[in-house]
């Protein structure tokens, strides 16, 4: 007959172990759950072996099932320690990642190169550490200075783009105005022949169609003779911006020399241009009044045009030519009616 003794112990050791079973099941749940937070899937093995044995681990298992059950338990606790193994492996590799990337950043050369080449280094020395928790420690915290130093790297850049861009557009204007001036006749502000030859070569290249106005003062030498060389200037300048007027935007007047003036017609044929030399003849010419210190002097000026249009057979110095001659016969005509009033 067994004592009391006897069986009380034997009860107390059976509910040890049943003790032992109910925490014993609920490590597995724990670790169930660490398996089910981990991201991507990685930690499926496990949860697929540990719900396994929660199936036919029961409180009234036997020891074989129990014995069982640390089997399957330290294999799927071996499939949860290579998942996060295999983490730990990612962790470092984004982490050499970083550090060449950071070391591209150097190399690309700016102001900031030595302190990105210290942030490489530290991070590269993180993928020698062991321990996944300081990994990430370091890893938050050179992240955050990576993305300062980009930001400020980032910030310098536009400053300095900024800077270049002014400089670029201040050449920008420099060029242009010396391209203007050196396109600009001094004394009346229009085109200078320079500019004209070129709006002639550009026109013809064009094959659009081509006229010139080809236009001399007349009696100019006796105005510098009689009012000086500054009333001559004067009088020029005022010419030029009305005969200005008459023309259109595209058209360009150029002092071709002296007193000579010549307007490129791009695109017109000679009908237009004869209608333009007919406004110029009426709108510009006539009386003009010379400003001189103590009085102001009134002076008639006309002006002779030749109008030609640029034939398929001719180039640009027969078409000049050939606008010249029937300029000086306007000019002769001229004289011959005013020697016949004489």
């Amino acid at each position: 007959m067994i004592s009391l003794r006897k069986q009380m112990d034997r009860l107390e050791a059976l509910e040890r172990g049943r003790a032992a079973l109910t925490a014993y099941l609920g490590l597995l749940t724990a670790l169930d759950a660490t398996a089910a937070a981990m991201p991507g899937g990685e930690g499926l093995q496990c949860q697929d072996g540990l719900r396994a044995i929660r199936e036919y681990l029961g409180p009234e298992a036997d020891s074989g099932i129990i014995a069982r059950s640390l089997r399957d338990a330290e294999q799927a606790i071996q499939a949860l320690a290579q998942a996060i193994n295999r983490r730990d492996g990612d962790y470092k590799q984004i982490l050499m990642i970083m550090a060449e990337a950071g070391a591209t950043m150097v190399q690309a050369g700016n102001s900031y190169g030595e302190e990105l080449r210290g942030i490489a280094a530290e991070v590269e020395a993180i993928t020698r550490l062991e321990s996944l928790a300081e990994v990430r420690r370091r890893l938050s915290v050179h992240v955050c200075e990576l993305r300062d130093a980009a930001e400020r790297a980032r910030h310098n850049g536009e400053s300095e783009a900024r800077r270049l861009q002014q400089q670029l557009q201040a050449t920008k204007e420099k060029l242009q105005s010396a391209a203007l001036l050196a396109e600009t006749d001094a004394l009346t502000g229009v085109a200078n022949r320079r500019r004209g030859e070129q709006a002639l070569r550009e026109a013809a290249d064009a094959r659009a169609g081509l006229s010139v106005l080809s236009m001399d003062l007349n009696g100019f030498k006796r105005i510098n003779d009689t009012y000086g060389h500054a009333q001559g200037d004067a009088l020029l300048r005022l010419v030029a911006q009305h005969v200005r007027r008459c023309l259109r935007e595209k058209d360009v007047l150029c002092r071709w020399g002296g007193d000579e003036f010549i307007v490129v017609m791009a695109g017109t044929a000679l009908p237009d241009a004869q209608a333009a030399a007919v406004r110029i003849r009426r709108d510009v010419f006539g009386e003009f009044v010379l400003g001189r210190p103590g009085e102001n002097a009134r002076v008639f000026i006309s002006a002779s045009i030749g109008v030609a249009e640029l034939q398929p057979e001719e180039d640009l110095e027969q078409l000049l030519e050939r606008a010249d001659r029937l300029l000086y016969e306007e000019k002769q005509a001229a004289h011959a009616a005013a020697a016949m009033l004489r």
